[in-house]
């Protein structure tokens, strides 16, 4: 569990971490919940289906000796910022991380340019949190964590300039894509290999999904592996982690659903009340 830590910390770096937040206390959330038999993951499934699983990594080996291809990174960039020039978007992200089977972390988001607010999920215990852009666009943060209060209202001076709540999540995400290099597209994906600052070695696989044919389809799918040796393959659960993010512009009648399902377990959250309006 500690290298899920260390993985979920390239998806929200400083979301449950900085800003003075304290990390999460395991055996306290153990505590709180009793005999309640709470559990927050629900029934979700496998992180990532064999079959995907296979075919990523087959397309991988297919790619990993091309030159970087900056121009198709550039288009994948820019379909990530065009999602937050949508005219009254209703952003929602759902982010699945764990080993390669089942989901050992959940978070859920729904971000504007003036709000971040989500719940992070593992099976007994949760975390809100939520960001707020005040007039002089500064971001503050506030937390709760189970049935708690409402933590100190904090100043995350670190998002000053960040125009939209997606980029807290994703703002040091990017710059590492940026920095890292791209395979090309294959079967509608892109392949990029980044070096992260832990030694590990990361490989996104992005997709974006213009036509959707069914209401819970995604618009933008983000498939994390990392792999201490860069072989990607499931040959040690020690070195070896996928982190599944979900963004739909247009919201998600499941990711709805399923942060007030967890919200519901915690009524005296002190987030309650706002996560209940943004998941509305």
């Amino acid at each position: 569990m500690k290298r899920l830590v260390l993985i979920s910390c390239l998806l929200a770096i400083g979301l449950l971490s900085g800003c003075n937040t304290d990390t999460t206390n395991k055996n306290l959330g153990q505590q709180n919940i009793n005999s309640q038999e709470k559990d927050n993951l629900g029934n979700i499934g496998k992180i990532l289906r064999t079959a995907d699983h296979a075919r990523v990594l087959r397309e991988y080996e297919s790619l990993k000796n091309n030159e970087h291809d900056m121009e198709q990174l550039e288009r994948i960039l820019s379909d990530i910022d065009a999602l937050i020039n949508t005219k009254k978007s209703n952003i929602m992200i759902d982010v699945r991380i764990g080993d390669y089977g089942d989901v050992e972390v959940r978070r859920l988001f729904s971000a504007t340019e003036k709000n971040l607010i989500g719940i992070e999920a593992s099976k007994e215990e949760i975390n809100t949190v939520s960001f707020t852009k005040d007039k002089n666009k500064a971001w503050n943060k506030a937390a709760a964590k189970d049935n708690g209060g409402i933590s100190e209202t904090t100043d995350c001076s670190e998002y000053m300039g960040l125009d939209h709540g997606l980029y807290i999540l994703f703002a040091e995400k990017l710059d590492r894509i940026r920095e890292g290099k791209c395979l090309g597209e294959i079967s509608g994906k892109t392949y990029i290999l980044v070096d992260d600052k832990y030694g590990w070695q990361t490989l996104y696989v992005i997709g974006e999904y213009k036509n959707k044919k069914y209401k819970n389809d995604w618009d933008m799918n983000i498939v994390q592996f990392v792999s201490s040796d860069g072989s990607f393959k499931d040959t040690s659960r020690e070195i070896y982690n996928v982190e599944n993010t979900f963004i739909y512009k247009d919201g998600c009648n499941e990711v709805k659903e399923e942060a007030l399902r967890v919200i519901s377990m915690y009524p005296k959250n002190g987030l309650n009340k706002n996560i209940k309006k943004m998941f509305k």
